[in-house]
Order: C-alpha cells, then sequence, then structure tokens
C-alpha cells in the first residue's frame, strides 16, 4: 500500500511538472524547428577538407621567363618528346619533402610530374600541399634522372618519383593561389 501511494505521489508530481512546462508566457516564441544540416558538396576525390594555410612566400628560385605554358597533360603524355627542353607548366601541389622541401610533386586530372629543386639550391615551403604552382624547368630524361631527389641527396623521402609519369628540375617556382 506504501509503494502505490508513493506511485501516485510521483504521477502527480509529474503531471503537475508536465503542467507547468506546457503553459506560455503571451510574449513567448513559437518553438523554431531544429535545423538539418544539408549535406556538404562533395569533394573531387583526393581532395582534403582541411583549410589551405596562406604561404608568406610565393615566389621560389629564379624567376619564371617562360611564356608559353606546357600543358601537364602533354607532357605526361609524351615526356620523351620535351627532353632536355625549358618549360613552363602547372598544376596542384600533391606532395612535398617533408625534411626539407627539395622536392614536390603537381597533378592535375591527366596525371602528374615530380619536381626537384635544380641543385638544391632552393627549397619550397613543406606545407604547399594543395597550392597551385607555375613551374620553370628542364624536362629530365630517364636517364638523366638517375639521382632521383631523395634516394641518394640525404633527403630521405623520395616520394614517388618513380611513379610520375615526367621528371622535372626546376629552376623556378611561383605559388599562384
Amino acid at each position: 500500500m506504501h509503494t502505490s501511494r508513493l506511485f501516485v505521489s510521483l504521477a502527480g508530481l509529474t503531471l503537475l511538472v508536465a503542467a507547468c512546462n506546457k503553459s506560455e508566457a503571451p510574449n513567448a516564441q513559437p518553438e523554431q524547428p531544429a535545423l538539418v544540416p544539408t549535406q556538404a558538396p562533395a569533394q573531387p576525390q583526393g581532395a582534403v577538407a582541411e583549410s589551405i594555410k596562406p604561404l608568406a612566400q610565393k615566389k621560389f628560385g629564379q624567376p619564371v621567363t617562360e611564356t608559353k605554358t606546357t600543358a601537364l597533360t602533354d607532357l605526361t603524355k609524351e615526356p620523351a618528346k620535351f627532353a632536355e627542353q625549358t618549360v613552363r607548366t602547372e598544376g596542384v601541389v600533391s606532395a612535398v619533402c617533408k625534411s626539407m622541401g627539395c622536392w614536390m610533386e603537381i597533378a592535375d586530372t591527366t596525371g602528374k610530374a615530380h619536381i626537384k629543386m635544380a641543385g638544391h639550391s632552393f627549397f619550397v615551403p613543406r606545407d604547399s600541399s594543395g597550392h597551385r604552382a607555375v613551374i620553370q624547368g628542364k624536362v629530365l630524361t630517364p636517364e638523366a634522372d638517375k639521382g632521383v631527389c631523395g634516394a641518394d641527396d640525404g633527403c630521405g623521402q623520395g616520394g614517388s618519383a618513380k611513379l610520375a609519369q615526367v621528371n622535372i628540375e626546376a629552376t623556378g617556382i611561383e605559388f599562384i593561389d
């Protein structure tokens, strides 16, 4: 019997609290519906959702003086055609040497190029991945590229130069974003 009185008391208290919460003040605003998060637009495959930090410096090495841009697509399709030539090309930085900034890779939807800094005369920021870059440099023949950056120069991070479709020894790099 004691249990049933306790139950009735708790039930009454619950109803009283519920009734108090239901009463609205005359100037009360109607309850806003909960916001449903919308789905973010799809990111391109391989894109990074985090924001890219602005670079303090945008130009490295010698000035880019070539006026004609050779599409990365053309370089990756026929690297032998451009061997030993100085070219200007551009792409988005997809990887960078984390030890020194002595190499980087640029890519687009058609392929990628491994870029090493000519004679380690300059280095790019190690956090430049995701930035768009213009590169001026000499397209290396497979024979001339025996010493891929990182392989035997103490860099320690050779990247995927052996997987890149074209290797370029850069004399100048400009970040354009």
